[in-house]
């Protein structure tokens, strides 16, 4: 299923595109907001009219303070989740069930012994930001996270094809999906980049910086979506 919507620094709204949607996580998985931060959710309709009704949601972590998500918690990592990726499964009333443990995420009370006083300073930092950010938004309708003069960008990029950078090499792909890059031809789709679950080709929905949201967070935030499986999966590009 291959989109041919493409816009980017989407600086205006549209239909199907919702900042700081609320109640996005499963029942059972509360717990998850104490670690992602909503966004902006995006209705599929607007790549391909086949996915009409599908909304999923981008998120920016809280973490990490240094380095890359996932780099510290390793013994908790499986299939869907690694160092510098995570994945949900979409359920059919589009909220996102984490695949998983809680414990992937240093910020969780099982690793309160291994953080340090920065590292809290800056969970803290990000939320109050992310909470400004989104107060400003219900009043002028614009992303501020920095200079009241200075909006930013809804969305770096909606569609289109995913372009090589430092997300494809930071870490592997958790073992679950499959991630090909092909360099030795013309005119590849995606810069030559593919990422599969079973088989079945993630579709590339878009990207966003954590920062316009939070004041902080990766330089790109990139969302996949496989269809078939409903998973979401995303990685972060740190430059």
């Amino acid at each position: 299923m291959e989109s041919k919507f493409c816009e980017e620094e989407i600086s205006e709204l549209k239909e199907g595109l919702t900042p700081f949607p609320e109640d996005i996580f499963v029942a059972d998985q509360s717990w998850l907001s104490n670690y992602l931060l909503p966004m902006i959710s995006i209705n599929l309709e607007i790549l391909t009219p086949d996915l009409k009704g599908t909304v999923i949601h981008f998120l920016n972590p809280t973490e990490p303070y240094e380095g890359i998500i996932g780099e510290k918690t390793t013994d908790f990592h499986n299939e869907f989740c690694a160092e510098n990726w995570i994945a949900f499964r979409l359920t059919e009333d589009n909220k996102y069930a984490f695949l998983g443990n809680e414990d992937y995420f240093l910020s969780a009370s099982k690793h309160k012994e291994r953080v340090d006083n920065e590292f809290t300073t800056h969970i803290k930092t990000i939320r109050e930001n992310y909470q400004k950010v989104k107060t400003k938004y219900k009043i002028k309708g614009q992303l501020l996270p920095w200079q009241d003069n200075n909006p930013q960008d809804f969305l770096y990029r909606l569609g289109g094809e995913m372009g090589y950078s430092n997300w494809t090499n930071t870490a592997p792909v958790p073992s679950a999906f499959e991630m090909s890059i092909n360099e030795s031809g013309e005119n590849l789709r995606n810069d030559g980049i593919s990422i599969s679950y079973k088989g079945k080709e993630f579709i590339y929905v878009g990207e966003v910086p954590g920062y316009n949201y939070c004041g902080d967070g990766a330089d790109s935030i990139l969302m996949f979506y496989e269809p078939e499986s409903r998973i979401v999966l995303f990685t972060y590009d740190w430059t």
